[in-house]
């Protein structure tokens, strides 16, 4: 029903040669440089600030939910695991960067999507298919990039106090500005909750949240630029039957200049922490990840090339099982060329890892403009990931034996650009090798390599109509095992995301949509989990200079649903929120 809208308003777009549109956001995650996502080869999704702010939402896991390829799998409420799939490759196959800086448990794998707050994230780019050639290994899926807020030349104080159903409270202040070339920024927050039901029979699972984040840049007169920042989240998260405590730590120094007028040089060193402690047992799952990366960026006339070379290291401390360190050392090349009407891009990576050997990949896309509107695209790109800690060593399940993944996909996709809306379509034929799978299909619960096929479907569409805002995305996948049939687990075969918003002149109103059809629990298991629709609705008002007030309505219809087997979503609630801005 959305596209049909969308398609009959099409007609009355204003067009033009050179779509400037908002639109068409810059992207950054797709080539590591800055090109508009009209002119990207790659199937992108940008969330800017407005709709992050506009969207209310809590946790990442509402940002994301049924974009286009994605599927999100929850272990319950607020800051229960949860697990993001795209495209149908495994969780652990998404990378997740923080400013450029990979973000992931060693140990499981995944990002610390749930331990991440909303109230720091200035941006989300979500870039679909293999990205391994820049980003290494777990870049099979896609690569998913949040961008934390800059401080820019003007000071700013912003300060946010909320609270809500389930005993939910909420307090994040925000300080910026800059002195002599020095810009900083420093942001604190606190989100506390009692929680909603998360297993039958059992009560109400809290979480709670503290968050820090110092950023700080200069810029030199030469050109160069030296920024460095520091984020840290940490709390308690009440499952049932215990709790844990966990932090979430980033530590990141970039250093960028120009050599010449045509080649810029940036050299990022990071340290991430992502540490986790039961209670009652006072186990514990921590992870260090320390990286190293040198990047060159030449331009020749209208064409530019990437150079570079990284270096990581994973360290584990566990309590249930001891794990050798695990180091990679990369270099990688990208080639951008621009012959008007048509584009080429190429990639190519050799990667050394200490466990797993050397592996190479690499990519091609090229683009052709039909005319100053429509754009069509194809790529081809491969990607390898390696086992987590716990797929090699967790006890009694892990098998140190496990190969790695290894992908090939194709993609075929088109593009509109008009002056006030877009639209994107995509289909891609995925293989995933040797993927890694939790499963009893067997008869034991443990990690199994499988080979598995996937196929997809990819739709997505934004319209700004006077004051309307309205954006909508589908998706068709079809991912099963190639060996038995089965379907992956936890992949819904059909995903759509619809929000409207009408702007006012000191506010909004805004609803979104969000649906999936069923999907298998385990692999080899013919139990579903059933489809779903959900309804959030938002509101937010301007009612004093420099005061705005939000209020949310989330899963509005009460709907009861699960994303991961006996893990019920949170029920309706209501939240209101009150934000001061100053300077």
């Amino acid at each position: 029903m959305a596209f049909s809208v969308v398609s009959a308003v099409s007609a009355h777009a204003e067009t033009t040669a050179d779509s400037s549109s908002t639109l068409s956001p810059l992207v950054v995650t797709a080539t590591s440089t800055s090109v508009s996502v009209a002119d990207s080869l790659s199937s992108v999704t940008v969330i800017n600030r407005e709709e992050i702010k506009a969207q209310q939402a809590q946790e990442i896991s509402e940002l994301l939910a049924a974009q286009p390829g994605v599927d999100i799998s929850s272990n319950g409420g607020y800051g229960k695991t949860t697990s993001v799939y795209m495209r149908g490759a495994s969780a652990e196959s998404t990378k997740f960067l923080l400013d450029g800086i990979p973000l992931y448990s060693a140990t499981s794998g995944g990002a610390p999507f749930e331990n991440i707050p909303t109230s720091l994230i200035d941006r989300l780019e979500i870039v679909r298919g293999p990205k391994a050639t820049l980003y290494g290994a777990d870049a099979v899926g896609g690569v998913i990039q949040a961008f934390l807020p800059e401080a820019d030349d003007d000071a700013h104080m912003n300060v946010s106090v909320g609270g809500g159903s389930f005993n939910t409270k909420t307090i994040d202040a925000t300080v910026s500005g800059s002195s002599d070339n020095t810009q900083y920024l420093l942001s604190a927050g606190k989100f506390e909750t009692d929680g909603d039901i998360v297993k039958e029979g059992e009560g109400a699972q809290g979480y709670r949240n503290e968050n820090i984040l110092l950023n700080v840049g200069h810029d030199f007169s030469s050109g160069a630029r030296i920024s460095g920042l520091i984020m840290n989240s940490e709390g308690r998260n009440h499952y049932v039957g215990d709790e844990n405590d966990y932090q979430v730590q980033v530590i990141g120094l970039s250093v960028s200049l120009p050599v010449t007028e045509n080649w810029d040089t940036e050299l990022k060193l990071s340290q991430t922490r992502n540490d986790s402690k039961t209670i009652s047992s006072e186990d514990k799952y921590n992870t260090k990840t320390q990286t190293a990366r040198w990047s060159n960026t030449i331009s020749a006339g209208e064409h530019e090339f990437v150079l570079g070379a990284e270096t990581s290291e994973d360290k584990v401390d566990v309590t249930s099982y001891q794990a050798p360190d695990r180091s990679n050392n990369a270099v990688f090349a990208q080639s951008q060329f621009d012959f008007g009407a048509t584009n080429l891009q190429l990639n190519i990576r050799q990667d050394h890892n200490s466990a797993y050997g050397d592996s190479t990949t690499g990519g091609v896309a090229v683009g052709y403009k039909l005319d100053g509107i429509h754009t069509l695209r194809a790529s081809y790109g491969t990607a390898f990931e390696a086992p987590t800690f716990n797929d090699l060593y967790y006890p009694s399940s892990g098998d140190p034996t496990l190969k790695a993944t290894k992908s090939k996909t194709v993609e075929l996709g088109v593009r509109a650009d008009y002056d006030n809306m877009y639209w994107d379509a995509a289909v891609f034929d995925a293989s995933y090798g040797d993927m890694v799978i939790w499963s009893n299909y067997t008869g034991s619960w443990a990690a199994y390599n499988v080979d598995s096929k996937v196929q997809g479907v990819e739709l997505s569409s934004g319209l700004t109509l006077e004051q309307w805002q309205l954006k909508a995305a589908l998706t068709w996948l079809d991912a099963k095992d190639d060996d038995t049939g089965f379907q992956l687990p936890k992949r819904a075969k059909r995903s759509a995301r619809l929000s409207a918003d009408r702007l006012f002149e000191k506010g909004r109103v805004g609803v979104t949509l969000i649906g999936a059809d069923g999907r298998a629990t385990t692999l080899g298991s013919s139990e579903t989990l059933a489809g779903y629709v959900t309804m959030n609705l938002r509101a937010s008002y301007d009612f004093a200079a420099d005061w705005n007030a939000e209020l949310s309505v989330k899963n509005a219809l009460d709907k009861e649903y699960q994303t991961a087997k006996g893990y019920f979503s949170p029920g309706r609630g209501v939240f209101l929120t009150l934000n001061y801005s100053a300077f």
